[in-house]
């Protein structure tokens, strides 16, 4: 049913899918509270590889995937990551993992993610210059490195895909690849180029940039800890940390890792895990690097910002208050010395962040089961910065009663969990 007045909206979270859901939800002309313990742009979004990877549609977990989990646990500064520790608390969300990757239900995962990445450019050309804040995005490509031609057909079923698709391709000889990026070195590797990738220049401040946009147009900003929240059919009902009250009509949950601690409070649960990425950024790199440019073999992702040159990349999964290890962002910059041996530079800081992932590489989008106002946006993983304005354009037409144009079935909370019994009434 189409919403003809103007609901008030909190949105929990201002990461760039909280901060996107803000600003088009205050754009449609709802009332907004945005609520985050961090500003906006703090979190995640400040220090992810800053990539638009319309063209990354394949779940982490296929076929035989699973076989490389005793790697991931005796490997410590292998491109994945288990501590021992955190391996048996682990197991559920691994067995589920296993699951995904299943032959029929990749296909089923990447049939679903075409239609989320479908819109991501258009929907970055739509926010971006509604707020002015072009100037954030390049569109260069990306350059993908194999160390070798077995490496490369490995992948040989992405790019059957990829064909089939539709999605746009060049395998790169060495004189093309020396052409775009003199300072890489591959040898007898195999370079890709994959034209559609784009990438913002700091992807914090252009998050903080489209939170800001909102603000003009009216939303509210509370800086403060989201503690208890409560629905019925009427409305939700909020208290903070600092026991402050709210009350609206929708509440949208995109609050990453800690997503759950929200929905849980309403009788549900999804296998949410906090996948760690770490970088090294270098203020005065010794090279100058044009395009993105990431390792398939080493899982390293080199990204040329306006701050300098940020290596990205790894993966561990450990708990939400482990210490960081930092070990890991050196072992990153070992791996981008492969391809650039005269890497390094000044101002050199590391950092590490908690991907929101789900064992199926998909996000959760959409109502809970039997409680329409409140809605799900969380679990994007590797891919929130990618599909955050695209998610906030949806959030925003469920709230007003729109169709919001692809299927969500795909993306329903329902498929790790069931409406509760006795929800939140």
């Amino acid at each position: 049913m189409r919403v003809t007045h103007r609901p008030h909206c909190v949105v929990i979270g201002a990461g760039i899918v909280g901060s996107s859901c803000a600003w088009h939800l205050v754009r449609k002309g709802a009332r907004v509270t945005l609520v985050d313990s961090e500003h906006p742009g703090q979190g995640v979004s400040s220090g992810n590889a800053g990539c638009i990877c319309k063209s990354s549609v394949f779940p982490f977990s296929h076929p035989g995937a699973i076989r490389k989990v005793p790697g991931w646990l005796l490997n410590p500064h292998g491109p994945m990551r288990i501590s021992w520790s955190h391996f048996l608390p682990s197991l559920p969300w691994l067995y589920l993992f296993w699951r995904a990757g299943n032959a029929n239900r990749v296909e089923e995962i990447i049939s679903a993610q075409v239609t989320l990445m479908n819109s991501v450019i258009d929907d970055y050309d739509d926010i971006l210059a509604e707020t002015g804040g072009e100037a954030w995005r390049k569109s260069h490509g990306m350059i993908l490195l194999y160390d070798t031609q077995k490496d490369f057909a490995r992948d040989a079923w992405k790019y059957e895909s990829r064909e089939r698709l539709g999605i746009p391709w060049q395998k790169l000889s060495q004189d093309e690849l020396a052409a775009l990026e003199p300072g890489i070195h591959l040898g007898e590797g195999v370079a890709v180029f994959e034209p559609e990738w784009q990438h913002l220049v700091d992807p914090g401040a252009a998050t903080r940039w489209i939170a800001d946009a909102a603000f003009k147009r009216g939303a509210s900003w509370l800086h403060d800890r989201v503690r208890t929240v409560s629905a019925n059919a009427t409305g939700v009902s909020l208290v903070t940390e600092s026991g402050r009250s709210l009350q609206a009509d929708q509440l949208v949950i995109a609050a990453g890792v800690w997503s759950n601690e929200m929905i849980g409070q309403l009788g549900y649960k999804v296998p949410l895990i906090s996948k760690r990425g770490y970088h090294t950024m270098i203020g005065k790199p010794s090279l100058e690097i044009h395009h993105p440019i990431m390792s398939a073999t080493r899982h390293v992702l080199l990204t040329p910002m306006r701050a300098g040159l940020r290596v990205s990349g790894t993966a561990e999964f450990a708990g939400l208050d482990t210490k960081p290890d930092y070990r890991r962002a050196k072992s990153l910059m070992q791996n981008a010395r492969y391809y650039a041996p005269d890497l390094g530079g000044e101002e050199i800081t590391e950092w590490m962040g908690q991907r929101p992932m789900l064992p199926d590489s998909l996000p959760v989008l959409g109502p809970l089961p039997g409680q329409q106002n409140v809605l799900c946006a969380f679990g994007h993983g590797h891919y929130g910065l990618t599909q955050g304005p695209t998610t906030g354009r949806i959030i925003s037409k469920l709230v007003f009663g729109e169709d919001p144009g692809i299927d969500l079935s795909p993306f329903s909370i329902s498929r790790f969990c069931k409406q509760p019994e006795a929800s939140s009434q």
